[in-house]
């Protein structure tokens, strides 16, 4: 179950709309609802917000968030790169 301390690091990750973010990145990765169908944004807020638990959601969130990492720490790279920046990570 996601903690509320988790849930705040979450949020600031992922930023405004992030049931949206979370639902769509489900939808381009195929994570489903074992009848084959997208999770209602409903289900994915009600275990991001920790008042259910559903381990498949949850290691969606956890996937999206480290995706969304991995994404932002390559344009951060490209963009010093750019500039001419050594250690763009220090720079932010």
């Amino acid at each position: 179950m996601i903690t509320p301390e988790q849930q705040k690091g979450l949020l600031a990750h992922i930023g405004a709309r992030h049931i949206s973010k979370v639902a769509e990145y489900f939808y381009q990765h195929m994570i489903f609802n074992r009848n084959g169908h997208a999770y209602h944004h409903n289900s994915i807020s009600e275990v991001f917000n920790g008042r259910k638990e559903n381990p498949k959601i949850e290691a969606g969130i956890w996937a999206f968030a480290e995706d969304l990492k991995k994404q932002k720490e390559k344009e951060a790279k490209r963009k010093a790169a750019i500039l001419g920046i050594d250690n763009p990570v220090e720079n932010e």
